[in-house]
């Protein structure tokens, strides 16, 4: 997938439990997870903040995510 758009991860979300946490993983070689912030939208791309750093992403996020 070239580029992610609003309805592909809707169509993603809706596979996933409705009442599971939101995290954002960033960084495979030092990996952390944060919570979500603001989303927003301006031309044509929507825009979803990092909130506040959680701690270091699970070894399972990891494997998950295949960065282990």
């Amino acid at each position: 997938m070239d580029e992610m758009t609003v309805a592909d991860l809707i169509e993603l979300l809706e596979r996933l439990d409705p009442e599971a946490k939101v995290r954002a993983a960033t960084q495979p070689n030092w990996p952390f997870e944060y919570r979500i912030g603001q989303v927003a939208e301006t031309d044509g791309t929507c825009w979803i903040a990092m909130g506040d750093q959680v701690g270091y992403l699970p070894d399972d996020a990891q494997e998950a995510l295949g960065w282990d």
